[in-house]
């Protein structure tokens, strides 16, 4: 098992606390709509949150503004976190526990990039735009799913076998989300990198995670489902049932403690 130290890997776990609220009934917030809005559009949600307008959140603005000013791919949603219409979206993310003032940054599909408090960097705000790939990842993760990313040689390469099996077992189906990107895809090229996924091979390359940020590993386009079981299992991701197969696999196959 191997902890993701990423960048990449860290938001995950850091951000997985944010999205337990479930949302409940009620009419949605300016900066809901915002958001809304924004993913409806393919659009980057800047949700800054701040408590007053003093120095620190005018210089978290105007970052923010000036960093985003020839975008077209993203917003800033200013959240006053005093605000009643706002208490669903600061509760959503804990805000008033977050020193401020704070920036989330949501992609389309509402995966949580990025929280920055008190202060940030243009470079930070640009490098929180992920690609559409690693928005997948981390939204499935942030749900609490296992992750198989299969970098693919070309648009028309199959997803490998094992990985369709897994997929389609009794015990992984309703928690895995499998993530399709072109290898060769420039808009991918950061985030394959930051995995250390190679994006020069005639075959399809697996990666294998699971929530909040383990990286299970990484395998060529032969792994079989069973290796992908018994490695989730040894990753201690497979679940909590002693008597799996998988789990007493795995365990066998460990050596003796002493």
């Amino acid at each position: 098992m191997t902890r993701i130290v990423s960048t990449y890997g860290l938001t995950v776990a850091l951000l997985s606390a944010f999205l337990n609220v479930s949302p409940s009934a009620h009419a949605a917030s300016p900066g809901e709509q915002a958001v809304a809005t924004a993913a409806q559009n393919n659009q980057f949600a800047f949700v800054m949150f701040y408590r007053g307008n003093d120095a620190a959140a005018q210089a978290m603005h105007g970052t923010i503004k000036s960093t985003l000013a020839e975008r077209r791919d993203a917003v800033i949603v200013p959240v006053q976190i005093a605000d009643k219409a706002e208490q669903a979206l600061v509760k959503k993310f804990d805000a008033t526990r977050i020193p401020m003032p704070a920036v989330a940054v949501l992609a389309p599909n509402g995966a949580v990039c990025s929280v920055f408090p008190q202060k940030v960097t243009s470079h930070q705000l640009t490098a929180a735009i992920v690609s559409p790939g690693q928005a997948s990842c981390l939204k499935a993760l942030q749900d609490k799913k296992l992750v198989v990313l299969c970098a693919q040689p070309a648009p028309s390469t199959e997803i490998p076998v094992g990985v369709r099996q897994f997929q389609a077992d009794k015990l992984y189906s309703n928690r895995t989300e499998v993530v399709s990107v072109l290898a060769s895809d420039p808009g991918e090229a950061k985030f394959l990198k930051l995995l250390r996924v190679p994006t020069n091979q005639r075959t399809s390359v697996v990666a294998f995670m699971a929530p909040p940020g383990v990286m299970v590993g990484t395998f060529n386009a032969s792994v079989s489902f069973e290796v992908l079981a018994e490695k989730l299992a040894a990753a201690g991701k497979c679940c909590d049932d002693e008597n799996c197969k998988h789990h007493k696999s795995a365990q066998a196959s460990q050596p003796a403690r002493r």
